[in-house]
């Protein structure tokens, strides 16, 4: 039992608490986030074209 008590303390050493008040302030402005939208519009618009393309092709397999 006191090994696991040990075991405790040293997972939790590095882990930081709310009830410590380790948040991390938010930002006022926006600036650096534009460009990660934009990356996950483009993955997410090529996504739904594959999907689309995958699924006629397996609808239609004569014309592919």
């Amino acid at each position: 039992m006191g090994a696991i008590r040990r075991l405790g303390t040293h997972v939790c050493r590095c882990v930081h608490g709310a009830h410590r008040g380790d948040f991390r302030t938010t930002r006022s402005d926006s600036a650096g986030g534009g460009e990660a939208v934009i990356a996950n519009l483009i993955g997410l618009v090529l996504a739904i074209s594959v999907a689309i393309y995958m699924v006629a092709a397996l609808l239609f397999p004569e014309r592919f």
